[in-house]
């Protein structure tokens, strides 16, 4: 189970219950599709670049070649312009020499991000630093996709539908994107870690994991990670911006 959630407004708390009664998180999860990675079809992208990912991670560190395929399988526009190290994370960044998660990341979310940045200074945003991260450590990180800020954040005024992030997205024509320079970048994504880790807590465990992740250990039997509730939240920031276009 991923670490507990830190720093929640009471505000914040009520209206993350009230979504909780009102939606199906399993349902949610299931409906999930990103090109290939469908839950009939097993999250095949997903889980490879989860085993990955997360091996690197444990020996000689995330490789700017990872970082390379998770932007292909995210889609990333022009993804010759990533320059950056060999190595983008060092050795057990996310991980202890136990195998488990990091203590240091319970308080400090976004260091991993900062690692990140540092080492990958062009090419890449916070939508895809934090997909890196996502995939390097299921258990307590998901990423912050433009879809989940559009509902959940700001910038889109056509699609919110909560006031849960002050980070926002903006469109200037060419997509909507994360602006790395706006005040609530990185410390906004603390509140998004917050939120998943109040989801995985609050729910049964009930989360329909395809049978490969948990047979190489990724997943244990319907326990929630971080990034299966942030999957459930893309699918329900999908379905309403899609609803709102098809309407317009």
């Amino acid at each position: 189970m991923p670490f507990p959630p830190r720093n929640i407004s009471e505000n914040l708390k009520l209206d993350l219950t009230k979504f909780l009664k009102k939606n199906d998180f399993v349902e949610l999860y299931k409906s999930y599709k990103w090109r290939n990675d469908t839950l009939q079809m097993g999250f095949p992208g997903i889980l490879k670049l989860e085993v990955r990912l997360i091996k690197n991670d444990l020996k000689k560190g995330i490789t700017l070649q990872d970082v390379k395929d998770v932007a292909k399988w995210g889609k990333l526009r022009n993804m010759a312009r990533i320059i950056g190290n060999d190595i983008v994370l060092p050795p057990n960044t996310l991980h202890g020499d136990n195998g488990m998660p990091s203590e240091l990341l319970r308080f400090q979310s976004t260091g991993p991000l900062c690692i990140l940045k540092e080492n990958i200074p062009r090419g890449i945003g916070p939508t895809y630093l934090t997909k890196v991260i996502r995939f390097g450590l299921p258990q307590e990180f998901g990423a912050i996709d433009t879809r989940c800020v559009r509902i959940f954040g700001r910038g889109d005024h056509d699609t919110q539908q909560h006031n849960w992030l002050a980070i926002k997205v903006i469109n200037d024509g060419y997509g909507w994107y994360i602006p790395s320079t706006q005040v609530d970048w990185p410390t906004g994504y603390d509140t998004w870690i917050d939120i998943l880790r109040f989801f995985s807590h609050k729910l049964l465990d009930n989360c329909p994991h395809p049978r490969e992740f948990v047979e190489v250990g990724l997943r244990s039997k319907g326990k929630w990670t971080c990034a299966d509730i942030e999957m459930a939240l893309f699918s329900f920031a999908s379905k309403h911006i899609r609803s709102k276009t098809h309407k317009c």
